[in-house]
């Protein structure tokens, strides 16, 4: 969703990964710049943030509405990748591939030949025109060929792989701000929100920064439609407890709930993920959010890219 950042990770098993998870946490910015090089290199792009790489791709093909709202391809519609270190020169890809209902079979089918992994496959929104559905998937390997497995699958689709321009941004969020914290990016008419989990969490044994590079993290989206109205959506990572308050919460604060599931398997703690669309006031909208949020083991103040 995020033209940053939800993840789907497969089980596997990683010896000694104690000892090299601390190797890697030492290890200088040139050696995981080597790891990244190429990953970069098959799709000329690419960022680098926590420790992680991720590559986005909007589906700036397509003309998503709902309701006779046009939304930005920012807003719910940008596919991820996201790099994890894994050993001494490996990593593990997450991603979620945004798919018309017509690639969906070609998709799937190339991952299998790839050897990548799906994870889930379903919406996030309901009444979007055209049909979305977002296809989670995960693999590991080394870097460059995990990458152009990655890249194979996209070619299936549509989605442009050429890097994206980045918009500056025209809105001012200050009064969404003022009620869930700085905005961790904004580019164009869209501003999106990160509020990290406090749980350690572990995929197969592998721990994992709560983070809006891999999503791994609660994001929220707003994007200005003019005459004074917003659209809202995001994906909270909750646990199996708080599923109910924070669903309750969304419904009685006008979030109407669009999908409840999960995005990865074999993670621990158990974790799910709930969406949802609004349109609206920005502060109004904001402040259901944060209701929510208040039910949730997470961040209750979102921060700048970059910021503590």
């Amino acid at each position: 969703m995020r033209s940053r950042v939800v993840v789907a990770i497969l089980a596997f098993q990683l010896t000694g990964f104690a000892s090299a998870h601390a190797q890697e946490a030492s290890t200088p910015n040139a050696a995981q710049n080597s790891r990244w090089a190429p990953i970069r290199a098959v799709f000329g792009q690419g960022e680098q943030e926590d420790g992680y790489f991720r590559v986005n791709l909007p589906r700036s093909d397509l003309h998503v509405s709902i309701g006779g709202d046009t939304l930005s391809p920012h807003f719910e519609f940008t596919s991820y990748i996201g790099f994890a270190p894994a050993g001494a020169k490996s990593v593990i890809a997450m991603s979620e591939i945004i798919v018309l209902q017509s690639e969906v079979p070609l998709v799937l089918a190339e991952a299998h030949r790839q050897g990548i992994h799906i994870t889930a496959v379903h919406n996030h929104l309901l009444n979007e025109q055209p049909r979305i559905m977002y296809v989670h998937a995960t693999a590991e390997g080394a870097p460059g060929v995990i990458a152009s497995s990655f890249r194979a699958v996209f070619a299936k689709t549509a989605t442009p792989l050429a890097p994206a321009e980045e918009e500056k941004s025209t809105v001012d969020w200050s009064r969404v701000d003022a009620v869930l914290g700085t905005h961790a990016e904004a580019h164009g008419t869209i501003a999106e929100y990160v509020f990290a989990r406090r749980e350690h969490l572990t995929m197969h044994g592998m721990p994992l920064r709560s983070s809006g590079t891999l999503e791994t993290a609660s994001e929220v989206v707003f994007q200005q439609l003019g005459d004074g109205r917003v659209a809202n959506t995001g994906e909270l990572f909750i646990s199996p407890s708080e599923v109910e308050p924070v669903v309750r919460a969304l419904d009685e604060n006008g979030l109407h709930v669009t999908a409840l599931h999960n995005h990865m398997v074999e993670d621990q703690p158990r974790m799910y993920w709930v969406h949802w669309y609004a349109t609206g006031d920005a502060a109004t909208l904001a402040k259901g959010v944060a209701v929510a949020l208040s039910h949730m083991n997470s961040a209750q103040k979102s921060k700048s890219e970059g910021g503590g």
